[in-house]
């Protein structure tokens, strides 16, 4: 973890320890084949920089979106290894720093069954395979081509600039918000 924030550039990526108390209204809103995923309120909330104008200068100023809704997800093995564990977590932090467009904040433990989980970005509209379900019949041209874009870019920089294989692509893993997400990169291969 120290790596990844060494390697942060903004204020808004550094990740930190979140402790699990601190998280609440914790919901299951799915199940996948490498763990559980959930929203949660972030008492503490989301790091961010305001701009405030002072004349002719911008003074920024380090603030938080006090109870922020964010996604919580296991970070279970699908070994029987310690390093496994945390394989997503590092590959979704590298390719966070070198492409990858879904908001990471952190990392936090269930206090009850001792289990890590990864604090990150809620998309608002799940899955892409869930938005496709409810809103197919309202969907553009132009909508459709606008997610295919946001899908391709996200892929094309976890592929070139990343340089990683998702390995586990399918539209569960493509999260919905404002724009597309390529997420769950638990599978994740480095390319060679």
């Amino acid at each position: 973890m120290k790596t990844f924030q060494l390697r942060a550039v903004r204020y808004e990526d550094v990740i930190e320890w979140i402790p699990f108390d601190r998280l609440s209204e914790i919901k299951k809103i799915g199940e996948g084949g490498f763990g559980s995923v959930y929203s949660a309120a972030w008492l503490d909330g989301i790091r961010k920089v305001e701009t405030i104008k002072d004349g002719n200068n911008d003074i920024y100023k380090r603030a938080r979106e006090q109870s922020s809704t964010v996604a919580l997800k296991t970070l279970t093995s699908s070994m029987d290894s310690n390093n496994d564990c945390l394989k997503e977590f590092k590959s979704l932090m590298t390719c966070k720093l070198n492409a990858n467009k879904l908001a990471i904040y952190g990392i936090t433990q269930n206090i009850e069954t001792k289990e890590y989980l990864m604090v990150f970005q809620y998309a608002n509209h799940g899955s892409l395979s869930k938005y496709l379900r409810n809103n197919f019949s309202n969907l553009t041209w132009q909508s459709t081509l606008e997610i295919l874009k946001n899908i391709s870019d996200e892929l094309d920089n976890i592929h070139r600039l990343a340089k990683y294989i998702h390995a586990d692509f399918h539209s569960g893993n493509i999260l919905q918000d404002q724009q597309s997400y390529i997420a769950d990169l638990g599978l994740s291969k480095k390319n060679r």
